[in-house]
């Protein structure tokens, strides 16, 4: 079966249009690492859109156009259709925030990548309410290099209580899940995410999973944490880190990292 090639969307605007239009013939849909939940994740926690273009009428397919450098980042980002240049330039600052899975070796001629975003005026104040409560409070600037760091003057820490609260938030909320029990699956589950300057998370990646849906349950969990933020120079950064979750049948569930995160 052929793969969809290219989605039409209308935009209906009163403001200047931007001319970047792209003429395709063949792409190939992006693969985002950790999948299409990792595009939404983004969304919801770093999105930005002026109030101006929130318009009851305001709902729009979108697709972008890229193609993929060594680093795993979109580049050359083009539209198929001209764009408004705030949400534009907004849509290509979310890219910077993903990674996606190149099709070819960096050497052989590019692959073109799209992807498909949906935007409406109802799904974005879901994500701002979801983020309205402010719980990051700091005088420092964040970096705006979009650079993911290893190492900071000061690693991220759950934003209430560090580690002891972000164990008793996971306690507090896991589910074991149902077919993990009736088959008695245990296990670890170590995940891989970056935390943003924001304090919200992107970027989980399963680096170590557990049947029985443990692994799904795991990243939902860490997908509600809330952050205080690396420091490196002075500046907010981001920061990539990994946290293990212990699936336990004897105590439902066990934090494998005795309240300390994988750093």
């Amino acid at each position: 079966m052929l793969k969809k090639l290219l989605c039409s969307i209308v935009i209906l605007l009163t403001f200047p249009l931007v001319a970047q239009v792209k003429a395709i013939s063949v792409s190939t849909e992006a693969s985002p690492v950790g999948g299409k939940e990792a595009v939404e994740q983004v969304l919801q926690t770093q999105l930005t859109l002026p109030k101006i273009l929130l318009t009851k009428s305001f709902e729009k397919e979108i697709t972008i156009y890229f193609e993929v450098d060594k680093d795993d980042n979109a580049v050359k980002v083009t539209f198929n259709e001209g764009l408004n240049n705030v949400l534009r330039n907004e849509l290509i600052r979310i890219l910077k925030f993903l990674k996606f899975n190149r099709m070819t070796a960096v050497s052989e001629t590019p692959y073109e990548y799209y992807l498909t975003v949906s935007l409406s005026t109802e799904k974005y104040n879901k994500y701002v309410k979801q983020r309205s409560k402010q719980f990051l409070k700091t005088d420092k600037k964040a970096d705006s290099s979009y650079v993911v760091n290893s190492r900071a003057d000061k690693s991220p820490e759950y934003y209430k209580k560090g580690d002891e609260g972000l164990v008793e938030f996971i306690i507090g909320e896991i589910q074991y899940p149902t077919v993990a029990k009736e088959k008695s699956i245990e296990g670890t589950v170590v995940l891989e995410f970056v935390v943003e300057t924001n304090g919200f998370i992107t970027n989980i990646v399963t680096k170590q999973g557990v049947n029985g849906g443990c692994t799904e349950e795991a990243i939902r969990i860490m997908r509600l944490t809330k952050w205080q933020p690396a420091i490196l120079n002075n500046k907010l950064v981001r920061y990539k880190m990994t946290y293990p979750i212990t699936f336990s049948l004897r105590n439902s569930y066990k934090d494998n990292s005795s309240g300390q995160g994988q750093y």
